[in-house]
């Protein structure tokens, strides 16, 4: 019993573990180098989902609005970002990244790894669904200077550490002091409790270094994990209760 009962804490720890999913991105589109909504520093990018033909879907857009996706090439897959990384670069068209699914920033500002806040997990999945208060969605969002895709990047680096305090004239920053009631609790981590994630570029498939590291991304996820924890949970408990089944029956 003892030994079922450690089999069991062991595979409820591997299976509620999220997996870390890959693919490739490629970032902007011909004409475009980082996407239609993209001016200065930072996002708005456009992130193309180059995995189309794999069936596992691992870049589900469902939670995404009309107005931050799907805004390139008909027939392309794709989706309006910001960086989290002030020290780290990106390409822009035709550059082609392997990206994996991560809680964390990796191997930027803070050197190794970097939880993404619940400021930054509360801000962008609204702005991922298109009801972000104070955006402009409109054609004039990338204007340069204080245009909404340049308001809300400076918010999020703020919050990440990667910049200073963008003031109380940014009403993104107020929005997210307002909802947490403070800085301090806003920069807490998190943001996979409002479904994002990072998206970690690297040049390599396999070797993820410093080397190989490029800026990173934020997505939204419709279900935390794609709905993978439920079914594995649902089946190590099912496997388990008919092993205690036929057990008890001997």
């Amino acid at each position: 019993m003892k030994t079922l009962r450690f089999v069991l804490l062991a595979l409820l720890f591997v299976t509620l573990a999220s997996p870390a999913m890959a693919g490739k991105i490629q970032v902007g589109y011909s004409g475009s180098s980082y996407g239609l909504h993209q001016t200065g520093q930072g996002g708005e990018f456009t992130y193309n989902d180059l995995n189309l033909d794999l069936t596992d879907n691992w870049l589900d857009l469902s939670a995404y609005a009309l107005t931050t996706k799907n805004l390139g090439p008909a027939g392309v897959s794709s989706f309006q970002t910001f960086c989290v990384e002030h020290s780290e670069t990106i390409g822009g068209y035709p550059s082609t990244y392997y990206a994996t699914i991560n809680t964390d920033a990796v191997f930027g500002g803070t050197g190794t790894s970097d939880p993404i806040s619940r400021g930054t997990g509360y801000l962008y999945s609204q702005f991922a669904k298109g009801t972000l208060p104070g955006y402009n969605y409109g054609v004039g969002r990338s204007a340069t200077g204080g245009s909404s895709d340049a308001l809300l990047q400076q918010t999020i680096w703020w919050l990440e550490g990667e910049d200073v305090d963008p003031g109380a004239g940014n009403v993104f920053r107020n929005a997210v002091i307002a909802a947490f009631g403070n800085a301090a609790t806003a920069k807490l981590d998190g943001a996979s409790d409002y479904g994002v994630y990072a998206v970690n570029l690297w040049t390599s498939p396999t070797v993820h270094t410093a080397g190989t590291a490029i800026q990173d991304g934020l997505y939204l996820r419709t279900v935390p994990d794609g709905g993978s924890t439920a079914t594995m949970l649902g089946s190590t408990l099912l496997g388990f209760g008919l092993l205690f089944r036929r057990k008890n029956s001997r």
